[in-house]
């Protein structure tokens, strides 16, 4: 299916692969995979390009030890005469580098289809599964094409961490291509990757992250304030989301001059991504799924931080109806 869309692009050399801003491993493996099934299917050449920072010790160690051949955006890539895809990202969204009077010729996603979304040709989206690298995976599998060990690894621990492992948003065919993934995967660099090498200063946000939190009910709710990579307010959202009696977290991260948010949910009954936009609105961009989604506003100086910090807390618990009162310390 995905090739067949594939074909459709112009018959031009060159495609332009482009994930979304601060790439995720199901960002950069599932833009790893489409490169290779443009190459071997369509013999067309490509280059991924991402824009921001990788900044997760994980994600570091994934590019590094596979090997990924990523370049830094600059504008000067694009060229009319090539092909642009986006890959797990949709445009004019302010999450990838796409100057807004561009429109890409395909787009491979699995968030749901925004009404503002153009394309020339194709959008090849599935909102029901859990990682853009199942879709990749499948199009290997229906084409029986040979998967090299290092892309499969990739694309194994991309469905991995974008469903923690299958128990957030996994579905049966991010389960079967999982498994068919499993017996290529070079377990070796999956431990480098799994188990990277972590900085004092990681062990310094981690406590400054449990000293700046805070429990509203089932809430916890962290404004870090300045942090080193756009990355990071997802990354301790994850670690605090795992404390007993908490099923939501929001962690909010300035990184230069924008907001960066991340909230996740365990309460099936909450949708984050609409929650996101609600906490968002005419103040930037937000999305996701039902269970993890993001945020930025754009263009915050850093001593209007703090009354950012607190309109968003007052949207939150307005949203759940919680008092303020009912706050308590995280640990």
């Amino acid at each position: 299916m995905l090739l067949e869309k594939l074909r459709k692009l112009p018959s031009k050399k060159n495609v332009l692969i482009l994930p979304h801003d601060n790439p995720d491993p199901d960002a950069i493996a599932s833009a790893w995979g489409l490169s290779y099934l443009l190459k071997r299917k369509l013999d067309l050449n490509s280059t991924i390009a991402y824009s921001g920072l990788i900044g997760r010790a994980e994600n570091r160690a994934l590019v590094r030890v596979l090997k990924i051949p990523l370049v830094k955006y600059d504008p000067e890539l694009l060229d009319p005469d090539q092909s642009i895809v986006l890959v797990d990202c949709q445009p004019y969204t302010g999450n990838n580098p796409l100057p807004s009077d561009v429109i890409p010729d395909g787009i491979i996603d699995h968030h749901p289809l925004r009404r503002t979304t153009k394309y020339k040709r194709w959008a090849f989206i599935d909102e029901k599964i859990g990682a853009v690298s199942t879709i990749i995976t499948a199009s290997f599998k229906r084409q029986k094409l040979f998967m090299p060990k290092r892309i499969a690894t990739a694309l194994f621990y991309a469905i991995s961490s974008e469903t923690k492992d299958l128990g957030w948003e996994g579905t049966d065919l991010d389960y079967s291509n999982y498994l068919f993934l499993l017996p290529k995967v070079n377990l070796q660099a999956l431990y480098k990757i799994k188990h990277p090498s972590l900085k004092k200063s990681y062990y310094r946000m981690i406590k400054e992250a449990i000293n700046k939190s805070r429990i509203f009910e089932n809430i916890v709710l962290c404004p870090l304030g300045k942090v080193p990579y756009p990355e990071l307010p997802a990354e301790i959202a994850d670690f605090l989301f795992f404390r007993d009696r908490v099923e939501i977290s929001l962690v909010m991260g300035l990184y230069k001059n924008d907001m960066y948010l991340s909230l996740r949910s365990f309460d099936k009954s909450v949708n984050s991504a609409y929650v996101m936009r609600r906490l968002v609105k005419d103040l930037g961009r937000g999305g996701g799924h039902e269970i993890m989604a993001g945020g930025k506003i754009p263009d915050i100086s850093p001593d209007k931080a703090s009354d950012l910090e607190k309109t968003i807390t007052k949207r939150l618990l307005k949203i759940f109806s919680i008092p303020e009162r009912k706050e308590e310390t995280f640990a």
